[in-house]
């Protein structure tokens, strides 16, 4: 699994990007295993005024990975951007070592 998280401050905010890419041999142990949920921490999120009224609180492994550029979140501070970060890599973490039998 390779794995990039990215914080970049834009305007007030900070933007948090998640992006995943899953080797075959993984996206086959997820096919055949399940797909694991990642959770994703909503603390100081930006309300998105045109999208979906509740902001996703878990994302399919599989699905994170199939997001052309990533999942991006905006937060409204430094320090809420980093937890969600944080939290999200600590989970990745986790799963891959979950894949690679470790």
């Amino acid at each position: 699994m390779e794995l990039h998280i990215d914080t970049e401050p834009i305007d007030r905010t900070v933007a948090v990007r998640v992006e995943v890419q899953l080797t075959t041999r993984e996206k086959n142990h997820l096919f055949s295993q399940g797909d694991p949920l990642v959770q994703l921490p909503t603390a100081g999120l930006v309300e998105d005024v045109g999208g979906p009224p509740i902001e996703r609180t878990t994302i399919f492994l599989t699905e994170l990975a199939d997001l052309p550029g990533g999942l991006t979140r905006m937060f409204v501070d430094e320090e809420s951007a980093r937890h969600f970060a944080d939290e999200v890599r600590s989970q990745l973490g986790q799963l891959e070592k979950d894949l690679n039998g470790s």
